[in-house]
């Protein structure tokens, strides 16, 4: 009887150490999911001229990319709950002195058991092309 309760308790505790392993993983397939979906966000507007991204300065704010996500090779079941959105600022605006330049912070956020969670990147683009990017946060 001690013997069968004492199985018992291992048992037990091997199940939840499983569980939560799983969790703990599926939690990291997601925040490596979310930077690779961030990353490609960032890229594909490096292909972007000035005039389209001051295009996107000109719209209201924050501006909802989350369809890319769908219509890319990125749509699988981890990024259904995912949401991309970007905010762009215009620092400076173009003249005849001054090279236009562009801030941009985009955003991924999702949700996993009721508990959201975002990550960010934020860059410049200027008439002369695209400054380096970071990564902030989780």
């Amino acid at each position: 009887m001690i013997a069968a309760t004492l199985l018992s308790f291992v048992v037990l505790g091997a199940v939840a150490a499983i569980s939560r392993g799983l969790n703990l993983v599926n939690h990291a397939r997601m925040i490596t999911l979310s930077s690779q979906v961030l990353q490609s966000a960032v890229e594909d507007m490096r292909l972007k001229n000035y005039a389209q991204v001051s295009a996107y300065a000109a719209q209201t704010q924050p501006v909802n990319f989350t369809s890319t996500i769908t219509t890319e090779l990125l749509n699988s079941d981890f990024t259904r709950t995912m949401t991309l959105e970007a905010r762009f600022t215009t620092v400076h605006a173009s003249s005849t002195t001054e090279l236009g330049l562009i801030a941009m912070e985009i955003t991924i956020s999702w949700t996993e058991s009721g508990v959201p969670f975002t990550r960010s990147a934020r860059t410049s683009f200027s008439e002369k092309g695209l400054s380096d990017y970071i990564y902030v946060g989780f």
